[in-house]
């Protein structure tokens, strides 16, 4: 999927028929037209990071080299959101601290997980749909997103509502839950 695929469909969320039409047949878009395709664009790289720093954290695993016992940041080869785990070569998870630049760990890690902003994308780009993201739920985003910065404010309430209420759907747990034994007073 790319990005001009999820662009399309908000261009038919949001009444851009002739937009919609042009992309459909690859005509050119005339200056008033692209200016509103880069803004759609913009809005579709900062809903890709809100989504991947605030509702469904975008994972890697990484092996790391390590300079005495701190791990830059910079060394990493995306841009770090949060760490949720350092493990050394056996396996076994160490111990911690985050520091501004850096993460200081108790003994010498091997391998890193942590969670990641994605890079900006183009028009022609591939997205990777990460946790189970539809062109949806992009869209409902970035339909909110243009509206807001055209300011149509009561359209974009709507599109925002569906867009956290697809992301809730996304995040909450599935299978099986266990629930702790009874127990008799």
């Amino acid at each position: 999927m790319t990005v001009k695929e999820i662009i399309k469909l908000v261009c038919e969320f949001v009444g851009e028929s002739e937009i919609f039409s042009k992309f459909s047949q690859d005509s050119t878009l005339n200056e008033v037209e692209q200016e509103k395709v880069d803004r759609m664009l913009r809005c579709f790289n900062l809903v890709n990071q809100e989504i991947a720093s605030d509702y469904l954290p975008f994972l890697t695993k990484e092996n790391v080299e390590m300079k005495g016992d701190i791990i830059n940041f910079a060394d990493l080869s995306k841009r770090l959101v949060n760490i949720y785990e350092v493990r050394n070569r056996f396996g076994m998870s160490l111990k911690f601290k985050l520091f501004p630049n850096y993460v200081e760990v108790a003994g010498k890690a091997k391998s890193v997980t942590y969670s990641f902003l994605p890079d900006e994308k183009g028009l022609e780009d591939d997205v990777e749909m990460m946790c189970g993201l539809s062109e949806r739920v992009y869209a409902y985003g970035i339909a909110s997103e243009y509206l807001l910065i055209d300011g149509v404010s009561e359209d974009a309430e709507i599109w925002e509502s569906r867009f956290k209420e697809s992301l809730f759907m996304l995040s909450r747990r599935r299978g099986e839950h266990i629930l702790p034994k009874r127990r008799w007073l």
